[in-house]
């Protein structure tokens, strides 16, 4: 939420639009090509489940037959505290009302994946043909090239996975933000803080982004000179503590998802010590501390424990530890998926996995991997990763063009940015998916060049407080 006092808007009128200020029809279609190909896909060869699904559907059959969030069996005693809180409830509560436990092909649910996938790439699209100009056949072309070389947009479309419930959420919040930075109206105010809301609940990497909308709000109202607007920021803020407080019943530990300590230890611990110490004294290092965690005296206890011993070793490495946050940075926006395709299409899966390789190796144990796989695969992931990197190189274009408000350039790419920090060594194709329309709209803004008021209307501009002149 930014204030609108930064730069003057003339919005502009439907009536009055530039011709090229309109997506071709055959870019819709291009991308709807794209959605019922990999539903077909699915629907043919009836396999929906990734490897982390089964604790989604798990908590959803509880949630639906016990009222209760647990992850795991409740047949299996002793129940694991850490399994109450390892998935928020937001995917698991769509898939427990659509009736997808019981399912093994979850029509609806994948279908309703899907138009939410083509809705969000078409609100960034429609997004930014009204605020810029392409111009040509040609730069429409690249931007359903860019659109349709994303295959991890259509893999998780069709897949049980909650990044396409995250990414509608967020493209919601990234709209929300931009209309209230330009036109102040509470409306888009309330529509992101709801937005960011939901966002923490379906994936806890949004948890975090609970007190930058805090800021965000106390920075509006500040500037503003509208204090109530600080209420807006409290929504995520409160639902991100009931949450907790749920937790804490629940497990005797404040916190908001037991996947942090979990991602902590057994990615980032122990990629950064197989990068420094080797593969074996990782693993040793893994088990002497779960070990040691399990004899804690209570669950607060454990997850404390792995959070100091974590700490510890990654403090002792931290040159390293920074460089591979940055690695999986680069990973996070190049990355072509090939666990995603494989998975997907049933390809046959390699003994060791290319994060694995890259944790141990670096990117010469990359280059290695990928000179084992077929000529064909390597083709695809070739081709997708060009496009990558044509996509942020685009971005970055978009980011550095002054033309545009220097507020829309922070507002889209911020967000984009945010994730990309939280995920650090974890980057990969699976977690830009949340993000990617911001992503694409970004390259397509590098593309184009902003709308002239020669080519909007003559509405009146709005003021510093938002309201009309």
């Amino acid at each position: 939420m930014i204030s609108s006092s930064a730069y003057r808007l003339v919005a502009p009128a439907p009536a009055a639009l530039h011709p090229s200020s309109r997506v071709p029809a055959w870019v819709w279609a291009g991308v709807a090509a794209m959605h019922v190909l990999f539903l077909a896909w699915q629907l043919y060869h009836q396999h929906p489940q990734f490897p982390d699904s089964d604790r989604y559907l798990e908590a959803a059959r509880n949630l639906r037959e016990a009222g209760v969030l647990y992850a795991r069996p409740l047949t299996q005693l002793p129940l694991q505290p850490q399994e109450y809180s390892i998935r928020p409830p937001g995917y698991p509560a769509v898939l427990a009302l659509l009736g997808a436990p019981g399912q093994q092909v979850p029509v609806v649910l994948l279908v309703l994946q899907n138009l939410l996938s083509f809705l969000n790439l078409s609100l960034m699209l429609r997004w930014v043909a009204r605020h810029s100009v392409l111009g040509s056949r040609a730069k429409w072309g690249a931007v359903l090239l860019l659109t349709v070389a994303a295959p991890a947009q259509g893999i998780y479309a069709n897949v049980l996975m909650s990044e396409l419930l995250l990414q509608t959420a967020v493209v919601v919040l990234a709209l929300g933000l931009l209309g209230f930075s330009k036109t102040g109206r509470v409306s888009y105010g309330m529509g992101a803080a709801v937005a960011a809301a939901a966002a923490l609940l379906i994936k806890p990497v949004f948890y975090p982004f609970a007190l930058v909308f805090l800021l965000l709000s106390c920075w509006s109202a500040w500037r503003q000179k509208r204090p109530w607007l600080l209420a807006l920021g409290l929504i995520p803020v409160l639902v991100a503590g009931a949450w907790q407080w749920r937790n804490l019943e629940r497990t005797g530990y404040w916190h908001f998802s037991s996947i942090a300590e979990i991602n902590l230890l057994r990615y980032n611990v122990r990629a950064v010590l197989q990068y420094t110490e080797g593969a074996e004294a990782a693993e040793q290092f893994l088990d002497t501390t779960i070990a040691a965690a399990e004899h804690q005296p209570s669950f607060a206890a454990q997850q404390r424990y792995i959070q100091r011993q974590s700490q510890v070793a990654l403090q002792r490495h931290a040159v390293a530890y920074s460089l591979l946050h940055l690695q999986g940075m680069g990973n996070f926006f190049l990355d072509p998926g090939r666990f995603d395709i494989v998975y997907f299409f049933g390809l046959p899966q390699p003994k060791s996995g290319l994060l694995s390789q890259f944790s141990q190796q670096g990117y010469s144990g990359v280059g290695h991997y990928l000179r084992q796989l077929p000529l064909g695969l390597l083709a695809v992931l070739l081709a997708v990763a060009l496009a990558n990197a044509g996509r942020l190189l685009l971005a970055l274009r978009f980011a550095l063009n002054r033309a545009y408000p220097l507020q829309e350039r922070l507002l889209l790419l911020g967000l984009v940015l945010y994730v990309a920090v939280l995920t650090g060594p974890l980057g990969a194709s699976r977690f830009v998916v949340p993000v990617l329309p911001l992503l694409l709209a970004a390259a397509a803004l590098g593309l184009s060049r902003p709308q002239t008021a020669n080519n909007r209307s003559t509405k009146k501009p709005l003021s510093r407080s938002g309201k009309g002149l």
